[in-house]
């Protein structure tokens, strides 16, 4: 066998490896969301976060090629459950595939996954991801996932189901949020990417977040800026004229009349 060949090989099995132990292991922990087992020797923690009936796992685990840290929520409903433990599997099976054969000992792949957890309204939680990966070349590349998470009905809501109507949304939103980009002038904004993110004609508002009364709007790296300006974000306040798109039941579920 040579030696493309045995590599091939050696990268496949490790991510065998690694979806096999995180399925295992993830399925332990989920099974019971009132008792959660934890398996430190397996790289897997689990503390509690501020926010009630929200717990923060924490998976470590390094090879002489790649080290993997992610974070992930844990819930009292299986189906959240389930649903951000295929994220993980997904963003490290991802990682795995593309590191393979761009990586060595002196310059390791590294994948760490960062959560940050916000109250945006009544039982509704935005949760930002933060993906950042070196998988070879010359730069370690970051972005980011959103969700919000609804822990009344137990579903992760798509950011377009706030509004009335997601068209007219848009179209009020979106100059907003490039106008308040464009107002950091340290940022480097790349105006042409931006303007097509504002003119994208099926957007829906996956990359918006709410926190403290604001819809908060997070760019990967490199998507809208030279790769110095790291993730930017662009916050808007949910004015009066905000809150006239948003669906009845969530302006009042995000506390305003």
């Amino acid at each position: 066998m040579n030696h493309n060949a045995k590599q091939t090989v050696k990268y496949f099995v490790i991510a065998f490896i690694i979806s096999f132990i995180i399925g295992q292991v993830l399925s332990s922990i989920f099974s019971n969301a009132e008792e959660v087992d934890v398996d430190q020797e397996k790289g897997f923690d689990i503390v509690e976060t501020d926010f009630d009936g929200i717990r923060l796992l924490t998976y470590e685990t390094s090879e002489d090629i790649y080290s993997v840290k992610f974070e992930l929520p844990v819930f009292k409903s299986d189906g959240l459950n389930n649903f951000f433990k295929d994220y993980m599997k997904r963003t490290i099976n991802q990682f795995m595939s593309t590191i393979e054969g761009n990586v060595t000992k002196e310059r390791p792949g590294n994948l760490t996954v960062n959560l940050d957890i916000y109250q945006a309204g009544e039982d509704l939680y935005s949760l930002v991801f933060t993906e950042s990966e070196y998988t070879g070349g010359a730069n370690v590349n970051e972005t980011g996932h959103t969700w919000l998470v609804d822990v009344k009905t137990n579903r992760v809501i798509k950011q377009g189901e706030l509004f009335k109507n997601v068209r007219k949304a848009r179209d009020i939103i979106r100059p907003k949020v490039q106008e308040a980009l464009l107002e950091q002038t340290d940022l480097g904004i790349f105006e042409e990417e931006l303007e097509e993110w504002v003119n994208k004609p099926k957007y829906m508002f996956e990359n918006m977040y709410i926190n403290d009364g604001k819809l908060i709007f997070r760019f990967d790296k490199y998507e809208i800026t030279p790769g110095a300006a790291g993730m930017p974000e662009a916050e808007i306040p949910i004015d009066n004229e905000i809150q006239t798109l948003l669906k009845k039941n969530w302006s009042q579920r995000l506390g305003f009349n």
